[in-house]
């Protein structure tokens, strides 16, 4: 028996309808692939990580309900960066690189594979040194983020406050870690500003730390060290507070994590917040509010850091600092 035109169309409509809704609810169903790739376990780049997760969660965007994040970590083995990165931007929609180098290795991967997915980085220094936008202003690519860029200047002045008398200060850090040399030439500039001399001191990995933390604190006429952010020292900084209680020298650190675990004073930048900046980011650029290209880098304002002390390590180390450093820091608890 022949169907009517209008029960033809009716059968059609059906369908397109049965196969319209199905679309939507496969659609509905996939999640947004987020990975996160954090190059060592360590306090300030967790609470980054964190900050990231917990902004993501406040626009809208869940862990098991319309996104799956996947965060992996090298601890500590930088090569390892290379091969976590390379499989992460396969299988993402966007990624954060926590660092420079887990930011580096990203790009990296996405150049060999021709990927132009977005890459947001968190807990980078500086950006442009490290190749990963044009300008702080104008990125101009697929890659932005928040830059940990610490007040250095104001940290070195920190150790003239806390010892007024101190002439010569040492600069240790990392040999491969970028963000930490760029650091440590800013330190340099200022300390020689302030009239200090100044001794630098690299260590290569794990293997040579506590011969170059010895090495730094036992020089001839140091009254402090400074140790900038480094991934590779924040990691393993009960190995320099030996130093630095053995021979009683102070250390003012570039964040809070450095100090609670070892260091004595700091200007500290809030890395839980830094993170929240790099979150909002990711989630305008999920939603289409935003492009990498032309989204400025985040960065974090004097006034959002805090002075921070720690009393427990410094009585350990057997020094002392000004009144006026005491007064202006709240007090952290040695971890």
């Amino acid at each position: 028996m022949k169907k009517s035109l209008k029960q033809v169309l009716s059968v059609v409509l059906v369908v397109l309808f049965a196969a319209f809704c199905f679309g939507c609810k496969k659609d509905g169903d996939a999640k947004l692939k987020i990975g996160i790739l954090q190059p060592v376990e360590h306090d300030a780049l967790g609470a980054a990580r964190q900050g990231f997760i917990d902004a993501l969660k406040e626009a809208g965007y869940v862990d098991g309900d319309n996104i799956e994040i996947n965060y992996v970590n090298a601890n500590g083995v930088e090569s390892d960066l290379v091969t976590l990165a390379k499989s992460l931007t396969s299988k993402s929609d966007l990624t954060l690189g926590i660092g420079t180098g887990a930011s580096v290795a990203l790009q990296s991967a996405q150049v060999n594979s021709g990927s132009k997915k977005p890459i947001i980085f968190t807990a980078v220094t500086d950006a442009v040194d490290a190749g990963l936008v044009k300008s702080n202003a104008a990125p101009g690519g697929y890659i932005t983020g928040a830059s940990d860029a610490n007040p250095v200047e104001a940290q070195i002045d920190l150790i003239k406050e806390c010892l007024p008398e101190a002439d010569k200060i040492g600069i240790l850090y990392t040999q491969s870690e970028t963000n930490s040399e760029v650091q440590a030439n800013q330190a340099e500039a200022q300390a020689k500003k302030a009239g200090l001399e100044v001794v630098r001191m690299t260590c290569t990995d794990t293997t040579d730390l506590p011969q170059v933390a010895e090495r730094l604190c036992s020089t001839d006429g140091i009254d402090a060290i400074y140790v900038p952010t480094d991934n590779l020292i924040a990691a393993n900084m009960a190995t320099v507070k030996a130093a630095l209680e053995k021979y009683h020298v102070l250390c003012v650190t570039g964040e809070e994590g450095l100090m609670t675990s070892g260091g004595h004073v700091t200007l500290s930048i809030d890395y839980y917040e830094l993170g929240k900046k790099a979150g909002k980011v990711a989630a305008a650029v999920l939603k289409g509010e935003a492009d990498p290209a032309t989204t400025a880098v985040q960065t974090m304002s004097l006034e959002e850091c805090k002075y921070l002390m720690c009393s427990t390590n410094i009585a350990a180390a057997g020094i002392t600092i000004s009144d006026s450093v005491k007064e202006k820091c709240t007090d952290v608890e040695a971890k």
